[in-house]
C-alpha cells in the first residue's frame, strides 16, 4: 500500500518538476511584449492548475501507513490490529475523499482503503484468532519487558503506586495503552485486576475522539508517583 502511494507521488513529482522547469525557462526568455507571452500564460495556467489539484490526503495516508508498520514492529500483532482498526475508523469519520479533486488520486485512495479493510477484517483478525495464546506474537518483546518491569518495580516498592511510561510518538501512547490493558488481563491475580492502564497525549493526538486539554494532562500527571520508563 505504501509503495503504491509512493510510486504515484514520484510520478506526480516528475510531472511537477517538468511543468516547473518549462515555466521557469519561459519566464527567463519572455520579453512580456508579445513574442511568447501566450506560451507563458498557458504554462502558468497549467502549472497553477496542476499544483492546486494535488491532494495532501495521500501524503497523510502514506504517513499513517508507515506509522502502522512501525506500531507492528514496536508493539506486536495486537498493536498492529488496534492501530489498523483506529485508522480505518478515522478515515471513515473524516471523509477524506471530499478533499481529493484528482480522479487518479481518488482511485488510489479508494483502493488503499479497501486493502485496509481487508487487512483488518480478514488478515489481522484471522492472525489474532490463530495466535490468541501466543503472547510472543501478540505482544512485542518491548511490551512484555515493559510490563515485567512495572510489576517488578511495584514489588520492590512494596506499595501499589502509579508510574508514567514515556513514549516517543503520540500514537504509540494511545495504542500501547490498549495493548497493555489486554496484556494485564492475562496475568495471574492480583495483577489482573490491580493494574489500571490509561494514556495521556497532547491536544493533537491522532486518534483520540476527544482531545486532551492541558488541564487534564497536568491533573493526571500530578496524581502519579513517578518512576521513569521509556519504550
Amino acid at each position: 500500500m505504501v509503495n503504491k502511494i509512493q510510486n504515484y507521488l514520484l510520478e506526480k513529482k516528475t510531472e511537477h518538476n517538468k511543468l516547473e522547469g518549462d515555466l521557469s525557462h519561459t519566464i527567463l526568455t519572455t520579453d512580456y511584449r508579445g513574442s511568447n507571452i501566450a506560451v507563458y500564460q498557458t504554462q502558468s495556467s497549467d502549472y497553477t492548475a496542476f499544483t492546486q489539484s494535488q491532494s495532501i490526503t495521500l501524503i497523510g495516508l502514506k504517513r499513517y501507513l508507515e506509522n502502522l508498520m512501525e506500531v507492528g514492529y514496536e508493539l506486536g500483532l495486537l498493536g498492529l490490529l488496534e492501530f489498523a482498526k483506529d485508522l480505518r475508523k478515522k478515515l471513515k469519520r473524516n471523509q477524506p475523499l471530499l478533499c481529493i479533486s484528482s480522479p487518479s488520486a481518488r482511485a488510489i485512495f479508494e483502493d488503499i482503503f479497501q486493502r485496509l479493510e481487508c487487512l483488518v477484517d480478514d488478515i489481522l483478525k484471522n492472525l489474532y484468532q490463530l495466535n490468541m495464546h501466543n503472547y510472543n506474537v501478540l505482544f512485542s518483546p518491548k511490551v512484555l519487558a515493559l510490563l515485567t518491569r512495572i510489576i517488578d518495580q511495584q514489588n520492590k516498592k512494596g506499595t501499589f503506586g502509579q508510574c508514567i511510561v514515556f513514549v516517543e510518538r503520540v500514537y504509540t501512547a494511545t495504542i500501547l495503552s490498549q495493548v497493555l490493558s489486554d496484556l494485564v488481563l492475562t496475568l495471574e491475580p492480583p495483577w489482573d485486576s490491580l493494574l489500571k492502564i490509561k494514556h495521556v497525549t497532547g491536544i493533537k493526538a491522532i486518534f483520540s475522539d476527544k482531545p486532551m486539554t492541558v488541564k487534564y494532562q497536568v491533573r493526571e500527571i500530578d496524581f502519579c508517583r513517578i518512576f521513569l520508563i521509556s519504550i
